[in-house]
């Protein structure tokens, strides 16, 4: 692992995912097909991407301006983010509220 790799552990998932100092968690997320509700195309208006961050949230970078207002709104705790919104700058373990619901086959 390079210096700037750094771990996502996510509460259910045995293996960490790896990630670059500043990733987007939404991105991260997706790129390694993890299951998380996601309607508005990462704008953080429709807030299904919440999660909790359980521990790292100082690895996490501050709200955004449409973050703030979301978390105002909503009244979340601090440890409570939208992944879309969420850059990622060290080592994070998460829990995902709104995980993406399996489609009947």
């Amino acid at each position: 692992m390079s210096v700037s790799t750094k771990t996502l552990q996510i509460s259910g998932l045995f293996s960490p995912l790896e990630f670059n100092r500043g990733e987007n968690l939404l991105d991260t997320l997706n790129a390694n097909k993890v299951s998380i509700s996601q309607s508005c195309d990462g704008n953080g208006s429709c807030t299904t991407c919440r999660i909790f961050v359980l521990k790292g949230l100082e690895n996490c970078t501050p709200r955004t301006e449409i973050e703030a207002e979301r978390a105002l709104e909503r009244g979340f705790e601090k440890f409570e983010r939208l992944a879309c919104q969420t850059c990622l700058n060290g080592d994070v373990e998460i829990e995902i509220l709104n995980p993406e619901p399996v489609e009947d086959q």
